[in-house]
């Protein structure tokens, strides 16, 4: 079963942000397109970011913060889905 991780990132306020997130976050190689859209929820009310990672892989945060910065939006803090729904921190 795929891992899900969710990401704070500010300056999401439209859907078009939300679809250049997507469209960055989702081409790399440890999202699991089979999920969400391509990989990625985007939240933008709460200014979060849901990824799927792939069974058996550990998501590249580099990666993924910088996927995010080259949309022009921050990445705060990353945290992962614990199979009860709860977040906890991850640790890099």
């Amino acid at each position: 079963m795929a891992d899900d991780y969710v990401v704070e990132v500010h300056g999401l306020v439209c859907s078009f942000c939300a679809q250049g997130v997507i469209k960055n976050v989702s081409r790399l190689p440890f999202i699991d397109q089979s999920r969400f859209t391509k990989g990625v929820k985007v939240e933008i009310e709460d200014q979060k970011v849901t990824i799927s990672v792939k069974a058996g892989e550990r998501p590249d945060i580099d990666g993924l913060f910088e996927a995010i910065r080259s949309g022009g939006y921050e990445p705060i803090d990353v945290w992962v889905v614990q199979s009860d729904g709860q977040l906890s921190t991850y640790d890099r």
